[in-house]
């Protein structure tokens, strides 16, 4: 059974270009190639100045992705975005 979810995450400000697009590719290919989900959306949302510091880092950039998966999808990238330490600062998943 698939839903509606909602992912949003944070990266830092400085992140390197490279890094974050083989994160973003990894995110993308689980929910696409591998289980074969809906990826109706992945977009920067926003550039801001963190409420407080995280690691460290007192600004990040905001990502939102809306998809159309199974629960199973969704429990490999709450695992993948609570691996990525140095790259996820926070991260929300929401069933809409």
């Amino acid at each position: 059974m698939t839903n509606n979810y909602e992912i949003l995450f944070i990266v830092p400000k400085n992140i390197d270009g490279n890094q974050y697009t083989e994160f973003s590719n990894k995110i993308s290919s689980t929910i696409k190639d591998k289980y074969g989900s809906d990826l109706l959306k992945f977009e920067k949302w926003a550039d801001r100045k963190l409420a407080y510091t995280i690691n460290n880092h007192t600004d990040g950039t905001y990502y939102l992705i809306e998809t159309k998966c199974s629960s199973e999808c969704i429990n490999e990238l709450e695992n993948i975005l609570s691996f990525e330490k140095t790259i996820v600062l926070r991260f929300l998943i929401d069933k809409k």
